[in-house]
Parts: structure tokens; C-alpha cells; sequence
């Protein structure tokens, strides 16, 4: 038994004990040691991809190169092509964000319009994608590479197409639209008429924005297709 002027023995070794002494350096937390470059590799990652698309949006995909982007945005080579080796890489992203966009889009439909026709929900689906593809370079761009012949975009065209004739082949089954070739060409007609219409958009000098003649667009097919 201890006496009561001597100290309790404890199990610890003095390594251990030396150990749990140790203090963090004053100012950064433990594992943050390259949370700077970390956040500085981020910073650049996205400014290519918001470069690349600025360039695809308005001059095309053909006539964008790598040496363009990395003179516009002033970026080092070697940068550049530690984050992306190549164009065709930069394009796969902004079209997976597209992917994305497109889905949240439907998703998000499908909860405001869940007691709504199919067409409040194709509705729904397409003025949210109108917005985003007036307010989103990277989004519109990534849109639009999605029917780029020269990539590979994952057939993110009809991988959109599919996602939409869910909604219109729900809605015929309910009976909602006449069950005839126009019905199921639908989904096509509104994905192919907003491409068309960004498209067209950017060629014209009118005081009518994007989101406007996306919406346009879609509001003739709804109405051209009727109901039962």
C-alpha cells in the first residue's frame, strides 16, 4: 500500500506518459497541414472548368483548344493538366454536372407536383432547367455538350431523354395523354426543343431572355399534345 506522502503508481509507461503531453501547434488543428494548397488546387480546378466553359459556350467545342483556356484564364501548364488531361476531360465534367442538374430538377418536381398531372410536372422539370441553364455557364455549356459528336458524353443526351419519357409514359398510362406517336415522342420533342432554343438564343438580338423561350418552347409541346 502507498503511504499517503507518496505518489500512486499508475500503468502507464513514461513514453506514453510523454506522449499524451505533447501539445498541437498554437493555430492550426491537427491534420490541417495542407488544408491551404488543398483549398488553392479547388480554387483552380474550378476556374478552369468555368473558363472551358465560357469558351464552349460561345465559340463551340471544335474551336476551343487546351493552349486557349490556359491563355484566357492565365493558368500554368502544368496546372492545367494535373487537374484535366484534356479538353474532352473538362467536357465529361460539365456534362456529369449537367447529369446532376438535371436530375435535382426531376427529383425536386416530383415532390412540389407529387398530386400534380404529368404535365405540372414536365412543367416544373423544365422552367427549374430554364433558369439554370440562363443563370449557369458551366450548366448551359455542359447542356449542350451532351449532343457533341466528337466526345464521349456517356449518352448524357438520352440518358435525359429516358428520364423524361418516364414522366410522359406515367402519364399516358393514367390516361392523361392519348396513347398515340406524338404522346411518345414527347420527351424528345421538349429535351431537343430547349437545346434548340439556347441554341437559337444566342444568334438573336431580342430583348427575350433564355429561361423565357425555353419556356415558350415547352408550353407549345404541352399544349400540342392535349389531353383525353
Amino acid at each position: 500500500m502507498n503511504s499517503p506522502n507518496e505518489p500512486a503508481h499508475t500503468s502507464e509507461s513514461p513514453e506514453s506518459t510523454a506522449t499524451t503531453r505533447i501539445r498541437p501547434r498554437i493555430g492550426r488543428a491537427p491534420g490541417s497541414k495542407n488544408s491551404a494548397p488543398q483549398a488553392r488546387a479547388v480554387r483552380t480546378r474550378e476556374a478552369i472548368i468555368a473558363v472551358a466553359a465560357r469558351h464552349f459556350d460561345t465559340d463551340g467545342y471544335g474551336q476551343t483548344s487546351m493552349n486557349t483556356i490556359t491563355h484566357t484564364g492565365k493558368f500554368a501548364r502544368g496546372a492545367m493538366y494535373y487537374h484535366f488531361p484534356s479538353k474532352e476531360a473538362i467536357a465529361q465534367q460539365l456534362i456529369s454536372d449537367w447529369n446532376l442538374a438535371v436530375d435535382e430538377s426531376i427529383n425536386d418536381a416530383a415532390v412540389d407536383a407529387a398530386v400534380g398531372t404529368g404535365s405540372d410536372r414536365l412543367t416544373a422539370i423544365f422552367s427549374s432547367l430554364a433558369l439554370k441553364i440562363a443563370d449557369d455557364t458551366n450548366l448551359r455549356a455542359g447542356m449542350k455538350l451532351t449532343l457533341e459528336p466528337s466526345i464521349d458524353n456517356g449518352a448524357a443526351f438520352a440518358r435525359w431523354v429516358d428520364a423524361v419519357s418516364g414522366i410522359v409514359e406515367t402519364a399516358i398510362s393514367a390516361g392523361e395523354y392519348a396513347d398515340g406517336p406524338i404522346a411518345h415522342r414527347l420527351a424528345w420533342n421538349l429535351c431537343s426543343g430547349t437545346v434548340g432554343a439556347v441554341q437559337a438564343a444566342a444568334t438573336l438580338r431580342e430583348d427575350v431572355d433564355v429561361a423565357t423561350r425555353v419556356q415558350d418552347v415547352v408550353s407549345a409541346h404541352l399544349r400540342s399534345i392535349g389531353t383525353t
